[in-house]
């Protein structure tokens, strides 16, 4: 077996080439982090092939964010067996390349070929499988930071509305329904609402309600002008039409988001859609977040990790009342509680066991708060047996 090193940088990539007994191909080298340095790299490979008459190839580097993430792809690309190393692991050989306190690049990559020749039975390979859960991780963060802009930007539109004309939710409960931000993008102020005709308005919310609403509402908004005791401000009703033009265009990028998304949870090939409430938007959260199911050795610690443990206060001889430790990923904790709630639905097993728990008098959050840890376990056993949802799985 032929052991490659690669100590990753922002610029370049030192390489170590070794054999099983820790024989040294040549001498510690480096390559140009762009494509001919890749090239390179590949030569040297097929080169040290040929050198120890051998033609299985192990590379290890250290996940060291962004950096790394290039010439890994290029390298599963070109099915090569690539692990993935935290470089916690790989400090301790690191450490045994010299007595002295030296740390230089050739030393750290060495220390990886040392670390995959000493671990050559727990060698795990970076997968495309991986590689997509990576993607997964990158979209699911991504997603969730646009969803906290939404929410800053409907809490501005809230505020200018309630300004401009507090009275406009009697005619829409909703701001954020698709006649009112029709509405509101184009006429937001009791001025414009004057000027508008009752008929273009009725026509504009017929429209973009699906024929759900139309003439009421356009009547109560043409009283607005009479009624309200908002503020008619032109700088407020510009606030409004700018607001809406960025949460509509948020939205698309979010939709852009979740059908990148659906790709990459098709190509993980993973099992888990076949639990029920798991779509693609929470299984893909789940994926990224839970990463490689096999650093979870119980279903205790997978629990620990979304922070669905329990955990109790307790002082002197009083003992409080035990609660989930909320501590570990939220974003999980999120997506298993609305997995919860669909599978209390749409399930058998799950909706026989929250109505015996319901008859026995348990409130509804406590009843799906018990859900989350039985689907969590279901889930990792799915993940770790790469198996599919049954009835018979709980």
């Amino acid at each position: 077996m032929i052991y490659v090193g690669i100590d990753v940088a922002s610029t370049k990539h030192d390489i170590v080439i070794l054999n099983g007994l820790g024989e040294l191909f040549k001498k510690a080298f480096s390559i140009k982090n762009d494509l001919e340095g890749y090239k390179k790299l590949l030569s040297e490979i097929s080169s040290a092939k040929e050198f120890f008459n051998d033609l299985n190839v192990r590379i290890g580097l250290e996940s060291t964010g962004h950096y790394s993430r290039n010439i890994l792809h290029f390298l599963i690309l070109a099915r090569f067996e690539v692990m993935f190393i935290n470089p916690l692991l790989t400090n301790m050989d690191r450490k045994a390349a010299s007595v002295r306190k030296t740390k230089t690049d050739a030393i750290d990559a060495k220390a990886i070929c040392m670390f995959l020749i000493r671990n050559q039975n727990d060698f795990k390979p970076y997968t495309l499988s991986s590689y997509h859960i990576d993607e997964l991780k990158t979209l699911v963060r991504q997603r969730k930071s646009l969803k906290t802009q939404i929410n800053k930007e409907m809490n501005l539109l809230h505020a200018y509305v309630i300004q401009a004309f507090p009275e406009y939710y009697k005619i829409f409960k909703k701001i954020n329904s698709k006649a009112s931000m029709e509405v509101l993008s184009r006429y937001a102020s009791l001025s414009e609402f004057k000027r508008v005709r009752l008929e273009t308005l009725k026509e504009l919310i017929r429209k973009s309600s699906k024929g759900h609403h139309g003439i009421k509402e356009a009547q109560m908004i043409k009283e607005l002008p009479s009624s309200s005791i908002g503020i008619d401000s032109s700088a407020l009703s510009f606030s409004i039409k700018q607001t809406i033009k960025r949460i509509l265009m948020i939205k698309e990028q979010i939709g852009d988001i979740e059908h990148e998304i659906t790709h990459h949870v098709d190509e993980s090939h993973t099992t888990l859609l076949s639990v029920p409430g798991v779509g693609y938007t929470t299984g893909a959260i789940i994926l990224a977040e839970i990463g490689d199911i096999h650093r979870f050795k119980t279903d205790d610690q997978l629990l620990a990790y979304a922070g669905l443990n329990l955990s109790v206060y307790q002082s002197g001889n009083f003992e409080g009342s035990y609660k989930i430790s909320k501590r570990g990923s939220s974003i999980l904790r999120f997506a298993i509680y609305h997995v919860a709630q669909a599978a209390v639905k749409f399930d058998p097993v799950f909706k026989a066991y929250y109505l015996k728990k319901k008859s026995e008098g348990k409130r509804h959050r406590v009843i799906i708060g018990h859900v989350t840890k039985k689907i969590l376990r279901v889930i990792r056993s799915i993940l770790k047996n790469n198996s599919t949802y049954s009835i018979n799985t709980h």
